[in-house]
């Protein structure tokens, strides 16, 4: 290892350093965002019914996440996907070819943006993929469920219901204004803007 350190210049070493520490950090943070530990751009807990207000304005305006459709290049991910890119690409470059160090500055960039191109384009897909789930709320319309929590004829209360094969609990209120207890069969009527389900006695 010291002989091939001894063997390269001082931008192979840079890109040397780039290529270990971009990379290591580049897969420690892909790792902790797969157990769900690191940071994501949107967070919504479908399963308890408590739907991100933004993507409900989505919903209801028509909109699926347009205004999100910009790539976000300067993420935390995006840099160290440049910089693991960038040395893994230039260090390649400089040791199996006679380019000089300014075209292989060059590639390794080239290389390192479209790293982070690609990242931003992952993650674009994935809120994406959010918000087409989010619209399935409106399968709920029809549908029948069971008052989980007592609904008040003035206030909200929660039911379980089935929508899209998953079993959910969702806010909801009383249609004709009375009280509907726990265990009461309902039925959906309305898609209330917030998520919230206005529901009926069936």
């Amino acid at each position: 290892m010291t002989e091939y350190l001894d063997g390269l210049n001082f931008l192979e070493k840079i890109y040397l350093m780039c290529a270990i520490f971009g990379g290591g950090f580049f897969i420690l943070r892909t790792i902790l965002m797969l157990s769900g530990i690191g940071d994501t751009d949107s967070d919504m807990d479908t399963d308890s019914g408590d739907l991100d207000h933004d993507h409900v304005e989505d919903i209801d305006h028509g909109d699926h996440g347009d205004h999100d459709a910009g790539l976000k290049l300067l993420t935390l991910q995006g840099l160290t996907a440049f910089i693991m890119m960038f040395g893994c690409t230039g260090l390649a470059f400089s040791r199996s070819t006679i380019m000089g160090s300014l075209m292989t500055l060059v590639i390794g960039a080239v290389a390192g943006l479209f790293a982070m191109w690609l990242v931003a384009k992952g993650f674009a897909l994935m809120r994406s993929l959010q918000s087409t789930g989010t619209m399935r709320i409106y399968d709920a319309m029809g549908e029948e469920g069971t008052v989980y929590l007592t609904i008040p004829g003035d206030g909200v209360g929660k039911i379980q219901i089935t929508i899209s094969g998953r079993l959910m609990v969702m806010d909801a209120v009383s249609q004709d204004k009375v009280e509907l207890k726990t265990g009461e069969r309902v039925c959906v009527t309305e898609i209330i803007s917030g998520g919230m389900l206005s529901v009926r006695t069936l």
